[in-house]
Order: C-alpha cells, then sequence, then structure tokens
C-alpha cells in the first residue's frame, strides 16, 4: 500500500484549482499535484523460478498508484475562517476526494480546540461544524433520496451520483478534548474526568476552563490546561509554566507522545470498510454495522481508554479492529 500527505490550507475545492498552494492561504491546488500522486510508481518485487537449476530469482517491475482508495480531510481551522467551513464546502470536498483521486472512502477528522478558537462563541462554531461532519456521514448511505438530507442543493443532487461510497469520522476533536481534560484534573480544575464525559459535558465544561490562557504569549496563547505540566511557575501573573509534552504551543501535538492513537484509530476506521467486519455490499445492516464499528474505533483510540496490553511490544503493526 501507498500512503501520501497534501498540505492545503483549505477545503478541496473546484474554486481552489490554480490558486497559490500551502503555505498561502486559500487552499490553491493544480492539476500538476494531482499527477505526482496518481502517476507516482513503486517497485514490485516478483519472484520466477528458473528453469535449467531450479533456482528462485528476484525481478522488478514498476507498479502505478492510478487511485487512492481513502482520503482523510484535517479541516483547517485556523488557516479557513470558521464561516469558510460550511456543509456544502465538505460536500464538495468529498465529491472531489473521487473526481480527482478516485477515493471510494472519505475520513473526515472532526475540528479540535486550539488556540485558534478564541472565544465561548468560536468553539460553539466549531462544535455546530463538527455535528455537520457526523450528520454527512450517517445521512451518505442515503445520497440522492431527495438530495442529501433532503435539502436540495447543488451540491447535494449531485452527490446520488458520487463515487464516494462511504464517509466515516475520526472523533480528532474528542481526542483532545479527553487528553486536555486529564491535563486539566492534573492540574486542579474542577471537570470531569473524561471517560465519564459525555459530548454534552465537553461543551459544558469547556467554556469555564479551556480560555485559562498564558498572559503575555502573543496573539495565540496557549491555554494552561493544555500546554502546562504543573503550576509551579505560574504564580500570580500567569505568564509561564513548566511545559508538559502533550501539546508544543496550544495547536501542534507532540506527536511522540500522542500520534499512534490516531493512526491507531484511523487504521481501526478503514478496517471496519476493508477488513469485513461491516458486512458485504448487499448486506441489509451493512450500514448500521459501520456506524458500530466506527464508534468503537473512536471509543478505543481516540480517547484516554486503556490499550489492551496484549497489543503493547507484540509487533502489532495495524490495528484493523477496534477490539
Amino acid at each position: 500500500g501507498v500512503s501520501a500527505m497534501w498540505r492545503m490550507t483549505g477545503l478541496l475545492s473546484r474554486r481552489g484549482k490554480g490558486k497559490p498552494p500551502a503555505n498561502s492561504a486559500g487552499g490553491g491546488w493544480s492539476d500538476k499535484e494531482i499527477d505526482s500522486f496518481l502517476g507516482y510508481s513503486t517497485p514490485k518485487q516478483r519472484q520466477r523460478q528458473q528453469q535449467q537449476n531450479n533456482s528462485t530469482v528476484a525481478s522488478s517491475t514498476a507498479t502505478t498508484i492510478g487511485k487512492f482508495d481513502v482520503v482523510v480531510f484535517r479541516v483547517m481551522h485556523g488557516w479557513m475562517k470558521i464561516h469558510q467551513i460550511t456543509r456544502d464546502g465538505l460536500l464538495e470536498a468529498i465529491e472531489l476526494a473521487h473526481e480527482l483521486l478516485g477515493a471510494t472512502t472519505v475520513v473526515l477528522m472532526t475540528i479540535p480546540f486550539t488556540n485558534n478558537v478564541k472565544t465561548p462563541q468560536v468553539l460553539k462554531q466549531v462544535n455546530d461544524i463538527n455535528d455537520e461532519m457526523r450528520d454527512i456521514a450517517r445521512r451518505w448511505h442515503r445520497r440522492g433520496e431527495d438530495g442529501e438530507n433532503g435539502e436540495g442543493n447543488e451540491h447535494s443532487k449531485r452527490s446520488g451520483d458520487s463515487g464516494v461510497q462511504r464517509v466515516l469520522v475520526l472523533e480528532y476533536g474528542t481526542y483532545y478534548n479527553h487528553i486536555v481534560w486529564s491535563n486539566g484534573l492534573h492540574l486542579g480544575y474542577n471537570v470531569t474526568p473524561p471517560l465519564r464525559a459525555t459530548r454534552t459535558t465537553f461543551d459544558d465544561e469547556a467554556p469555564g476552563f479551556v480560555f485559562d490562557r498564558l498572559k503575555d504569549a502573543g496573539e495565540w496563547a496557549p491555554s494552561i490546561p493544555m500546554v502546562c505540566s504543573d503550576k509551579a511557575l505560574l504564580g500570580a501573573d500567569r505568564k509561564k509554566c513548566n511545559r508538559n509534552y502533550l501539546f508544543s504551543d496550544g495547536m501542534h501535538t507532540c506527536p511522540e507522545s500522542l500520534a499512534s492513537r490516531y493512526a491507531a484509530g484511523l487504521a481501526c476506521l478503514i478496517g471496519c470498510v476493508y477488513n469485513g467486519r461491516s458486512g458485504n455490499d448487499d448486506d441489509p445492516e451493512r450500514e448500521s454495522k459501520l456506524r458500530a464499528c466506527e464508534r468503537e474505533c473512536n471509543e478505543q483510540f481516540l480517547s484516554v481508554v486503556p490499550v489492551e496490553e496484549s497489543w503493547v511490544d507484540t509487533n502489532t503493526t495495524l490495528a484493523s479492529f477496534s477490539r
């Protein structure tokens, strides 16, 4: 298999074609980039048997990618203003994942709390967008029935003909919440332990503590419960603290600490589709099985739920099942 990263500072869109690429804002892309992805060749080792001496020799042929099975979208709030992230934009990006890259599965990553979320009002808008992602995924199998979700907009009218067969959600925002709430408890904030918290709990408690930021830390001041390991250096001025190994700046994670769960969660979701856990295409319960598997993957990996000890240090390379 082959994986690739395509850095883009906006949602994939038709109007972004020909605009400047990252790090310019706007989500610019070009056909040249598409061609470089799909035209990439990898060597494929083959073995053939020698007739005369019964020996085996290896030969190599090139295999061109041609298409990607899965596209994962991280919605770049921060590079995108909150009002630029819309349902129609998400639908267009999903369609283009197949149109440009051949994908039949799309994974949407929910938007986490970061120092780009400056007010409770913006946090509410972020939560609303995340709900839109979940709704799109849940209703995707009904596309084409009175338009996507019955809304009848231009993108929804086309969605019945989309080559994307399924949309899943990676609860990246919830993962951040679990980490921030756990660290908040460690620092002494009065919040609910994340394994007992519901989505409503996170929404209700967040305004009371995540906006407690370091002072005089510039335009993108980080949240104390995100980046501090203790309160020893905070003092009354709250300008500095000993940093943890979770978030480097209130936006970016420390990958050596947190990336493995994200990777395992994504592998688990892909396993829901391609490892037979959601049944065959003609299975009438396929959609309910897919959503159950999606939920189990997110609950196991995009959280602080302890990982099965049998999976640790046993040369496990791909988490295809949630348990």
